[in-house]
């Protein structure tokens, strides 16, 4: 197996314990709710901070995996495409500079 895919499984694990985790926490799909015990100001202590830091990596690099990049045909016709579009602008506006600026000069003098 992959690391991509052994991560997409950690995260789809992850995403189905916090899910069973609200709905036994909210009520639903059990007779009695179950609460998480409050935590006292543990977010303040450096450790907490390191685990919520390293949770946060952990996070970003399962949201990278969901990311569906182009591939390189789509990327350099798109590129090509906007340069063509931004030359055109360009020489559209140098034309109506350069009239514009005629027209000034002619009404000035």
């Amino acid at each position: 197996m992959t690391k991509k895919k052994v991560r997409k499984l950690k995260t789809a694990q992850q995403t189905t314990a916090q899910g069973v985790s609200a709905k036994i926490s909210s009520g639903e799909g059990a007779a009695k709710s179950v609460t998480a015990p409050k935590q006292e100001q543990a977010s303040s202590t450096p450790v907490s901070r390191i685990q919520a830091f390293k949770q946060y990596l952990r996070d970003v690099r399962a949201e990278f995996d969901k990311i569906t990049w182009p591939s390189r045909k789509e990327t350099v016709s798109m590129t090509i495409a906007v340069l063509a579009i931004s030359v055109f602008f360009a020489a559209y506006l140098g034309l109506v500079d350069i009239s514009l600026s005629k027209l000034v000069g002619t009404l000035i003098d």
